[in-house]
């Protein structure tokens, strides 16, 4: 059995667009993943809302991804592969990055991935990058004012994460406009953008595990 490790943040989780409550698990992405992968796989849903690449939030607590990631990774190993799929929060107004420094922090987490020793054989286990799917702006005045440029910056994670993934060897996702967020805050997958966003993910694993 293969064991997939989703490490993300509020979409990962499944959070719906009313920002309160999840999705349920034939819902969310991760666990369709599962149904479509089926009993050779054991997908694990390891999403936080807020969750950041190496951010301290000074509002949210306890949303810094680096510093719960290592012992992530020792809890669940051996991984075979970690499905990477952060840097939406990193956005917000409060943290003041640029899409180049979000993408920087994202290599961050991929330089403890690649020492972790969580894979098989204490290997580090194979990473899929992904890239988050942009944000849209959609009128919320609240998002607006916390996400500031953050909407130009989503846009612009694709190159540097691309670019990531290239030097590095490791595996990439685009999902870009394919996975549909809601007109309610333009940020959180609807049911329609989670299903997408399973068959691209399956597509992605089958790829990287083909069938003997």
């Amino acid at each position: 059995m293969k064991t997939i490790l989703c490490y993300g943040d509020s979409n990962t989780f499944g959070l719906m667009p009313d920002l309160q409550n999840r999705y349920p698990r034939h819902i969310r992405w991760t666990g369709l993943l599962q149904e479509r992968l089926g009993g050779a796989f054991y997908v694990v849903e390891e999403g936080l809302g807020g969750r950041t690449t190496v951010w301290d939030d000074p509002i949210e607590e306890h949303k810094n991804g680096k510093t719960y990631l290592l012992p992530c990774l020792e809890s669940h190993r051996p991984i075979d592969l970690v499905i990477l799929m952060l840097g939406t929060n990193d956005l917000k107004e409060r943290f003041h990055v640029s899409s180049f420094d979000i993408a920087s922090s994202v290599e961050n987490l991929l330089n403890a991935i690649a020492r972790s020793a969580s894979g098989p054989a204490f290997e580090a286990p194979q990473v899929l990058l992904v890239c988050p799917v942009p944000i849209r702006d959609v009128g919320n005045r609240d998002l607006n004012r916390m996400l500031e440029h953050g909407f130009q910056k989503s846009l612009e994670l694709d190159a540097y994460y691309s670019d990531i993934a290239r030097r590095r060897g490791i595996w990439y996702l685009n999902p870009a406009d394919q996975v549909e967020t809601s007109d309610t805050d333009g940020i959180h997958y609807t049911p329609q953008g989670h299903a997408k966003m399973a068959e691209l993910m399956e597509d992605m694993v089958r790829t990287i595990f083909p069938e003997p």
